[in-house]
């Protein structure tokens, strides 16, 4: 993908790169329900899958289930 000005497209934080898969996961989902409390979105798991799948970041329906009953 070319680069383009003002675009992120990687995280930036200090030692996002280095976070396990499951702090990945985690992470996100506190943006998602953030988003959510802002009345940015309305459904939880869809923000979450999209935003999984744009991560890069492969997961099973279960384990959706998992992180937001669980979360």
């Amino acid at each position: 993908m070319a680069e383009q000005p003002g675009f992120q497209n990687a995280p930036i934080e200090d030692g996002a790169t280095e976070a396990s898969r499951s702090e990945q996961i985690r992470g996100i989902l506190v943006q998602v329900r953030e988003d959510m409390k802002m009345g940015h979105a309305h459904d939880e798991q869809a923000l979450l899958r999209q935003r999984l799948e744009e991560a890069g970041i492969a997961v099973s329906d279960d384990e959706i289930e998992r992180y937001i009953s669980h979360e």
